[in-house]
C-alpha cells in the first residue's frame, strides 16, 4: 500500500530565505560551536573523563584565588543551578574544593584542587594542539580579536530586541 507523498515543489523565494539564514554569522557560529563541542566531548571525556562543562568551570577556577558560585555563574553566563550541579560533580571527584571566604564567612568559595590543577595541565597541552589544528590557515591573533569584538557586539545587543 503506497501512501500519497507530497512532492516538494521548488520555491525560489523559500530556498533563497533558507540559504540566507544559513549564511548568517550567528547560524554559522552555532554550527561551529556544536561541532567543536562534540569533538571536544569525544576527546576529553574519552581521555580524561571530563565533560565540557567540567572543563569550562575548571578553566574559570584556574589561576583564581577562589570564586563564589555567583561569580562563576556570571562569568559562564549560566544559571547558578547549572554551576552548582557541575561543582558537586567536580567536588565528588576531588577536582575542586569548597571553603569559607576569609573576608565573609557567609560566603563559600570554590578552588581548583591540586588534583584538578594537575589534570588541567594535561588537558591544556592537548587543547593547545587541537586549537592549532582548528586554526590551520587562520591568523590566531586576528581571529581572536575578531571573536572578542563579536562577543562585545553581541553583549551590546542583549535586551535590545
Amino acid at each position: 500500500m503506497q501512501r500519497n507523498r507530497r512532492l516538494r515543489v521548488a520555491d525560489p523565494l523559500t530556498d533563497a530565505i533558507r540559504r540566507s539564514l544559513e549564511d548568517l554569522v550567528a547560524v554559522r557560529i552555532v554550527s561551529i560551536a556544536e561541532v567543536v563541542a562534540r569533538s571536544a566531548k569525544q576527546t576529553f571525556e574519552t581521555q580524561f573523563g571530563l565533560r565540557n562543562t567540567d572543563l569550562r568551570l575548571m578553566n574559570f577556577l584556574d589561576g583564581a584565588k577562589g570564586l563564589t558560585v555567583n561569580e562563576i555563574s556570571r562569568r559562564a553566563r549560566v544559571d547558578k543551578a547549572w554551576v552548582s550541579r557541575t561543582l558537586r560533580h567536580l567536588e565528588a571527584t576531588g577536582l575542586v574544593s569548597r571553603g569559607d571566604d576569609r573576608r565573609d564567612s557567609r560566603m563559600v568559595v570554590v578552588h581548583l584542587s591540586a588534583k584538578g590543577r594537575a589534570l588541567l595541565e594535561q588537558v591544556r597541552a592537548l587543547a593547545s594542539a587541537r586549537e592549532t589544528r582548528l586554526l590551520d590557515g587562520i591568523d590566531p591573533a586576528t581571529f581572536k580579536a575578531s571573536l572578542d569584538r563579536l562577543l562585545a557586539n553581541a553583549e551590546g545587543m542583549l535586551g535590545n530586541v
